[in-house]
């Protein structure tokens, strides 16, 4: 894993400061394109306050998963 890597960020519309990576990481931008939409909807299920977000990809440094990745691993 890189320590730079991939990852959707949902970014609060009334708040820009507000921003939470749902999914990742990804090792290219492609992989995380690919993603995007599953991504969005699986957020959406779990928060339908999630259709306000507006999702970005960006490249951070972090090898940590993404928030559905981690609930996944939990259940």
């Amino acid at each position: 894993m890189n320590t730079r890597n991939f990852y959707i960020i949902a970014t609060a519309s009334n708040d820009p400061s507000l921003q939470v990576k749902i999914s990742g990481p990804y090792l290219t931008r492609q992989a995380a394109e690919a993603d995007l939409a599953s991504a969005i909807q699986e957020a959406e299920t779990l928060d339908p306050s999630a259709r306000k977000y507006q999702y970005s990809i960006s490249q951070v440094k972090s090898q940590k998963p993404g928030i559905i990745q981690h609930m996944a691993a939990n259940q």
